[in-house]
């Protein structure tokens, strides 16, 4: 009993603060104990006598440094905390960024919850992790709020291979918002902020990456990702574009937008952009609120025109690539499309192996409406969609996005609600070729720079033995992708970083049946993966056990001699001087 007592009997500081605090009140001692034993309930016992009586004379209405003898307690500068790394520290600074509470499972199965604000003096900034009942100290501080901390503790964490010194607050933590003291607000100077418009950013965005803070009107829509990481813990990638009076920029949030769209953070809205602006190897400059920054509503006023949401616009199918061809890089990314058709080809459903060890899928399919015939590139959950289709099914693409791989336009999805199937009826007069592309036959002498849909007939006389079988490609356009570190890839086309997709690729050569004339022909993707046999999958299992060049040496026997119909789409390869033959369809 004895020993239960004194576990339950706060210490001499806690029963000074209660002292002052049931004089201030009216009550007595007992009352606010109680009070106390109340708000750690409320907790979940996840606070302490110290945040208890913080949470006390919050509900009162009286500041934590009503309750504390400030002249005994030392503060220290931020620069200070940095370099000497105590394990506990006093500090005062101003509100520099705001992140949002994220809910968490520890590795005991109980559930936690983490915010993160950074603050900054004179001297420098840190960041301050809030755990459980502090978290909620994110939601009730702004951008230069003066906030002091008593009894937090630092720790050095590892940062993209970097270490960073942040301060944790725990539940001996007190935490006072906006301190009565002149002093505290006197001796820091506010955060100055300066907005920069989206040319300055992409000017001044070199090969660094740099700080910045700018104000934009939403132009697209907010489509938040999931991700897993290599930890195996999962992420949210959050991208859209915003526009002010001198261009327009990506915006990368590494956070679900969810709760900010509740918020009327969304397609049209004004928002401010806090983050570090990085330049792509084309020239693009996308700014990245991670670890650096956030966004808010913004009430500034902008000189922009009448908003028109230029992506969902409903095209027939032989109108798509040249629409594509008018619109701007920018446009390209954000325009979205409706169109309907019959499916003339199923390629099915794949799945392959993401760089981080999660498992994606692919599925793909044409589509015609009678104006012409496209490719549609279906995604992960959306791609089970495409696993029951038949040819003859008619399917409403509700919103699409317009990708080019090679000289084609495809449809890329990734939701499964811009999708569906509707009555074949609409197009039962339709004359609609399936299954196979009809090309028109020529020989290899005959071809000319740009034709299309041409059916070679060739015997395969070799194969390129310097090829790579496979190669990183992007998932949204399909370009060879560039690894730029820390597994990380880069599409230079897109401009931005994403998860690559091991894509295959073969290039054989072919003679005319009778020997007169040869050609290179390139197979991308299902149409490699048909003439070789195998799919993507199993060709990157057997490069691993018997390496690239015996599997080459395996595929050019087995191929060699063979003939084969292939109908595709002829280039002339300025580099080589020579015409090379691109494969949409093998018969």
């Amino acid at each position: 009993m004895n020993e239960k007592k004194e576990k339950n009997t706060p210490d001499e500081s806690i029963m000074e603060g209660v002292k002052k605090l049931a004089n201030l009140l009216g009550k007595s001692e007992n009352e606010i104990l109680s009070l106390m034993n109340k708000k750690k309930d409320e907790m979940g016992g996840l606070i302490n006598d110290y945040g208890a009586l913080s949470g006390v004379a919050s509900d009162f209405g009286v500041r934590i440094s009503e309750l504390t003898d400030e002249n005994n307690i030392s503060f220290s500068k931020i620069k200070d905390v940095l370099v000497k790394r105590e394990i506990s520290v006093n500090v005062i600074g101003r509100v520099k960024r705001v992140f949002p509470v994220k809910d968490f499972q520890r590795k005991d199965g109980t559930a936690g919850k983490v915010a993160r604000i950074i603050i900054s003096d004179e001297t420098g900034e840190i960041p301050v992790v809030l755990w459980d009942a502090h978290s909620e100290i994110s939601n009730r501080v702004k951008f230069n709020d003066i906030v002091q901390l008593i009894k937090g503790n630092t720790k050095v964490s590892t940062f993209n291979e970097l270490e960073r010194v942040e301060i944790n607050l725990t539940s001996f933590s007190i935490v006072d918002i906006n301190p009565k003291s002149g002093d505290a607000k006197t001796k820091i100077p506010e955060i100055s902020e300066r907005i920069q418009t989206i040319k300055e950013v992409k000017e001044k965005t070199k090969d660094d990456k740099i700080p910045a803070c700018v104000v934009g009107r939403i132009i697209s829509d907010i489509e938040s990702n999931e991700f897993e990481r290599v930890d195996g813990s999962k992420g949210v990638r959050s991208p859209f574009f915003i526009e002010d009076e001198t261009g327009t920029i990506r915006i990368i949030v590494w956070d679900d937008m969810k709760d900010n769209k509740d918020k009327g953070i969304n397609f049209g809205g004004l928002v401010k952009v806090r983050g570090m602006a990085k330049r792509g190897m084309l020239g693009d400059v996308e700014l990245s609120t991670n670890s650096a920054g956030n966004v808010e509503k913004s009430d500034a006023k902008l000189n922009l025109p009448e908003l028109k949401r230029i992506g969902v616009q409903s095209l027939k199918i032989g109108e798509i690539s040249n629409k594509y061809e008018t619109l701007s890089e920018d446009e390209k990314r954000i325009f979205t499309l409706t169109t309907k058709g019959v499916v003339t080809k199923n390629f099915g459903v794949k799945e392959f192996e993401g760089i981080q060890g999660n498992v994606r899928k692919r599925g793909a399919f044409m589509l015609n409406d009678g104006t012409g015939s496209i490719r549609i590139v279906i995604w992960n959950d959306a791609a089970d969609f495409a696993e029951n289709l038949s040819e003859g099914d008619a399917v409403e693409i509700k919103k699409g996005n317009i990708r080019k791989n090679m000289e084609n336009c495809e449809i890329h999805i990734r939701k499964k609600n811009d999708i569906n199937l509707i009555d074949k009826k609409e197009f039962a007069n339709l004359d609609i070729s399936f299954s196979k592309l009809e090309g028109v036959e020529k020989k290899i002498s005959e071809l000319n720079d740009g034709d299309r849909n041409v059916k070679l007939v060739i015997k395969i006389v070799d194969i390129d033995s310097n090829q790579q079988l496979t190669y990183p490609s992007c998932p949204t356009c399909n370009k060879k992708v560039m690894n730029v570190g820390n597994n990380e890839w880069y599409c230079e086309k897109c401009g931005t970083s994403v998860e690559q997709v091991p894509k295959l690729m073969l290039r054989i050569i072919g003679e005319d049946i009778n020997g007169n004339e040869q050609i290179k022909v390139i197979l991308f993707g299902d149409n490699a993966e048909k003439i070789i046999g195998m799919d993507t999958t199993e060709i990157l299992n057997l490069v691993g056990e018997s390496g690239e060049q015996t599997v080459i040496e395996k595929v050019k026997t087995d191929l060699e001699g063979s003939v084969k119909t292939i109908v595709g789409h002829a280039k002339f390869n300025k580099n080589f001087a020579e015409m090379v033959f691109y494969a949409d369809e093998i018969e």
